[in-house]
């Protein structure tokens, strides 16, 4: 999964923009109404349209952005550590409140979650598990409430080691 996109959007436009092959496919994970437009319209959209380029712009800027971000945590963080930030930043985006939690309504499988921190459905099963132990987030069946936010945002042992006791990372 390289990414989530929720109401306003836009999705195909590097695929627009130069005519070449799509680079990825885009599957909803809940009902979708949505507009379409053939490339060559937005093409012509585009260059009539200073305003809405730069704004295109922007938002290829920022998903460049993330997938650097991305690339980079894989390198630097633990599996759990990938996947308490991944939480954080959905339930930034999609979360809703609710009472004295956070509840993340994104019908999300494990294996899909995995896919978004980069590792397989059983080190997220374990991370789920290690999280779950601390208080700090409660799941079922798609469905994911933050607890304590604070504690995922702290920095957390790698769940495949016992003995590691370093502290929050800076």
């Amino acid at each position: 999964m390289l990414g989530i996109r929720g109401p306003g959007d836009l999705l195909g436009e590097l695929s627009a923009i130069d005519a070449g092959m799509r680079s990825a496919t885009i599957t909803a994970i809940s009902p979708v109404v949505a507009t379409t437009l053939q490339g060559s319209a937005f093409r012509a959209l585009l260059i009539s349209d200073g305003a809405l380029t730069f704004e295109l712009l922007r938002t290829v800027v920022t998903r460049l952005r993330e997938a650097d971000r991305q690339r980079l945590d894989y390198g630097a963080y633990t599996v759990t550590e990938r996947l308490a930030r991944l939480l954080l930043e959905y339930a930034r985006r999609y979360g809703r409140p609710e009472a004295d939690r956070v509840v993340i309504d994104l019908p999300l499988t494990q294996t899909e979650l995995a896919n978004a921190a980069n590792a397989s459905r059983e080190a997220v099963a374990k991370a789920f598990k290690y999280l779950r132990a601390i208080g700090a987030i409660r799941t079922a069946r798609r469905r994911v409430e933050l607890l304590r936010p604070d504690l995922l945002a702290e920095g957390l042992p790698n769940v495949y080691s016992d003995a590691d006791t370093r502290g929050p990372r800076r």
